[in-house]
């Protein structure tokens, strides 16, 4: 699929792969607008909030400040979002931010103990030997380093970037993936045990690590993390009740399914599975969202995750015609009975109509912005955000340049 068309095309794609009526293309056209305008300039926003100094706990509340939040986990989401902007527009101000970031990324790990690890903005500093360091926050960062990587037109930065990746990886894989396929949290005072969270985003690390160099050792951390997310229920999350942060449980999960699919035989035990886990995540999100199209959780805490739901139903919607559920009736909130495919189409949309005509402070890029992009991004660019594969050099496509 050509992404330079438009968003109402890729959405109308999708209506149709879920079985929906386009009624009103009136309105359609106008979200059509709204997403592609909202996208763009939230790109805009991003590309000045990773282009300045970094913000601190201290100071990210400062009216001043462009970046209204601390973390360098939650950059990576809008640098691997803004790499699909940059594509689609050929801005040099979005690809500058992207590697601006990186390159702090990999100065800061240069200090870094153990060495590959990442700093995360917060704990443990380039320097210090004590001190807390997570591995979740930093599968999150190494999959924006990536991200910039896969891009780079030098190939020496490429090489750079990508052994800062693999550095990264060769430390979890040495030290913190359990027998079981499950990887540890690194160095967290509440558990040495197998988490979802860590798991998740390495999981999905590896697969994408896989699909660019081609070594099996990657594919088969991912396989393992896999299999052993498989078996994890999304109420075991040890650091708060699921009740309260279900958005980003449901996020981070799902990063893992999305990264495995390009990557599992169709047919097989293992993509059935995952494709089951996805169909039942998908119709939680649709039962679950509200009339206004989003979900009733704080968007200031565990919420914050909730601008990223469309993007996996998106991401379900290319592949609804494998899942054995898919034609099964559910109730719509309108009181219909709808196959499945087709309500999380419906909600797909509702959802991105919400989140692209929200009002915003405009000298503020937040963590539900950086989500919200990523859905954006998989609108526009379908499957670009978790394909990465072994293409020729460097990792582009031959898109034709959006107008702005």
């Amino acid at each position: 699929m050509n992404p330079a068309r438009s968003a109402l095309t890729a959405l109308f794609c999708f209506v149709l792969i879920a079985g929906a009526q386009a009624e009103q293309p009136g309105e359609e056209e106008n979200l059509d607008r709204r997403v592609a305008a909202h996208f763009f300039a939230l790109s805009d926003l991003a590309a000045e909030a990773l282009s300045g100094e970094p913000t601190t706990n201290d100071n990210y509340r400062d009216p001043g400040r462009v970046r209204a939040y601390p973390q360098y986990f939650v950059d990576s989401y809008a640098v691997r979002a803004l790499a699909v902007a940059a594509d689609l527009t050929g801005s040099e101000s979005c690809r500058r931010a992207c590697r601006s970031w990186a390159d702090r990324m990999l100065a800061d790990q240069a200090g870094m103990a153990p060495a590959g690890a990442y700093y995360m903005n917060y704990h443990r500093k380039p320097g210090e030997t004590a001190g807390q360091w997570f591995v979740a926050d930093c599968g999150s960062i190494a999959m924006g380093v990536l991200a910039v990587a896969v891009r780079c037109t030098e190939p020496e930065f490429r090489d750079r970037y990508l052994e800062s990746v693999e550095s990264f990886i060769g430390l979890v894989m040495d030290n913190y993936v359990r027998p079981s396929g499950g990887i540890t949290d690194g160095i967290w005072n509440k558990s040495d045990d197998e988490w979802w969270c860590s798991t998740c985003l390495v999981t999905a690390l590896a697969f994408q690590l896989h699909g660019i160099t081609g070594e099996r050792k990657y594919l088969d951390t991912a396989l393992a993390g896999i299999d052993w997310l498989l078996g994890f229920e999304y109420d075991d999350t040890i650091l708060y009740d699921f009740e309260d942060g279900a958005p980003t449980t449901v996020f981070y999960v799902l990063e893992a399914y999305a990264a495995a699919l390009p990557y599992l035989a169709r047919g097989s035990v293992r993509r059935q599975k995952v494709i089951d886990r996805l169909s039942a995540s998908v119709e939680w999100m649709a039962d679950t969202q509200n009339a206004e199209g989003t979900w009733d959780y704080n968007p200031d805490n565990w919420g914050v995750k909730l601008g990223g739901l469309p993007c996996h139903m998106l991401i379900y919607g290319s592949i609804a015609q494998e899942d054995r559920n898919a034609e099964s009736a559910r109730l719509a909130l309108s009181g219909r009975l709808v196959p499945l495919k087709k309500l999380v189409g419906e909600s797909a949309a509702k959802a991105l109509d919400y989140f692209s005509g929200r009002k915003k402070d405009s000298r503020k890029f937040t963590q539900q912005d950086a989500f919200t992009m990523m859905s954006y991004a998989e609108l526009l660019c379908p499957g670009e955000l978790y394909s990465k594969t072994g293409r020729e050099f460097p990792f582009t496509r031959n898109y034709p340049k959006q107008q702005r």
